[in-house]
């Protein structure tokens, strides 16, 4: 069943049994879709939308890059084009999530790390997604928690999660005409305020 409401996607490909992470948000910012899904998968999630705007997290690993270029291929099949066309409902673009990312904020902790994870949620957060507050990992722990061994991390997203979701969040910033994003390269990435 197709959706009428415009969605601003963001896909994260890695490697594995389902490699595309797809965050989907709607003109408000608030969370529609955030899945882990196979390549197949991935393109039948988007067809269920009459419009929306793909931003892709470009890979770096080879299997990958191999992975994005089938990803390619099936998403012109279904009608895909990319953003500079804009003669299509169906809209895509290319970029890096840490580069997104370090134009929010230039010290960019590690994306392999707790502390990392958390410092890409507020960055999300406080553009306006209605996301999970990474703050609020915070307010669970406790000494005995810290003792055992247990961390509340389930309140803070993955890192392949953040990814397409800053991802989602640069495909709406592409289709607001409020919003401003530029291009180095072949890459969109937010314009520095």
């Amino acid at each position: 069943m197709a959706s009428d409401e415009n969605i601003f996607a963001g896909v994260d490909i890695s490697s594995g049994r389902r490699p595309v992470t797809f965050a989907a948000l709607n003109d408000k910012l608030e969370l529609v879709t955030l899945a882990q899904l196979g390549v197949t998968e991935g393109i039948a999630c988007l067809k269920e939308y009459e419009s929306i705007q793909l931003a892709i997290n470009t890979p770096t690993a080879k299997g990958g890059q191999n992975i994005f270029s089938d990803f390619q291929i099936q998403m012109k099949e279904v009608g895909f084009k990319h953003f500079a066309e804009k003669n299509s409902s169906f809209l895509w673009i290319a970029s890096n999530a840490d580069e997104c990312y370090r134009v929010f904020q230039p010290g960019l902790l590690s994306r392999r790390t707790l502390e990392g994870r958390i410092q890409r949620g507020l960055i999300l957060y406080e553009a306006g997604l209605q996301i999970n507050d990474a703050m609020d990992f915070f307010e669970e722990i406790t000494r005995h928690k810290l003792m055992q061994g247990l961390l509340p991390t389930e309140t803070i997203y993955t890192s392949k999660q953040l990814d397409a979701l800053v991802m989602a969040y640069l495909a709406w910033m592409a289709g607001n005409p409020s919003e401003k994003v530029i291009t180095r390269g072949n890459l969109y990435l937010p314009a520095a305020e």
